[in-house]
């Protein structure tokens, strides 16, 4: 089932605390901070993902509706941190590969480790159909009327 992360902009205090959940977890952060508000990997359709499509390895694949990074296939050639247009492909120096967020499905959470530590409830992973439903329901109704222009005929 593909599952995609909104933050709500308007709600969020700069707190950090997804950050630091992020990389606690990981041992890298996998989400940026901008001048407002962290930013997440959008979780492109596989078909139409930049990082996927330029990895000369086939390294950035599909997994259970996410795209992962195979740490064994990537050769840290960075064409995906060129190609990815939110710039959220990050170089772990440590292993010698890229990474990206996977909502955390390759650990042991459950909910997305940026998700549980948000006390302000403005991170939210939704499926396609979740999102679907919520159009014209909540008040970022024109962000996720955006996010949801890749996706409309990809189910």
């Amino acid at each position: 089932m593909k599952t995609l992360m909104v933050v709500d902009p308007q709600m969020c205090t700069e707190c950090q605390d997804c950050i630091n959940a992020c990389k606690k977890e990981h041992g890298i952060s996998r989400a940026k901070k901008t001048s407002t508000v962290p930013i997440f990997c959008l979780q492109c359709h596989p078909e139409k993902a930049f990082c996927a499509r330029i990895c000369p390895t086939g390294a950035i694949h599909e997994k259970n509706g996410t795209l992962m990074v195979d740490e064994d296939t990537c050769i840290l050639c960075r064409l995906c941190l060129i190609a990815c247009p939110v710039g959220m492909m990050v170089i772990d120096s440590e292993n010698k590969t890229m990474q990206k967020c996977t909502l955390c499905m390759d650990s042991d959470c459950i909910i997305p480790a940026c998700v549980e530590a948000c006390k302000d409830n403005v991170l939210k992973v939704f499926s396609i159909e979740e999102l679907e439903e919520l159009k014209g329901k909540v008040e970022y109704t024109d962000f996720l009327n955006e996010v949801m222009k890749d996706f409309q005929g990809k189910k």
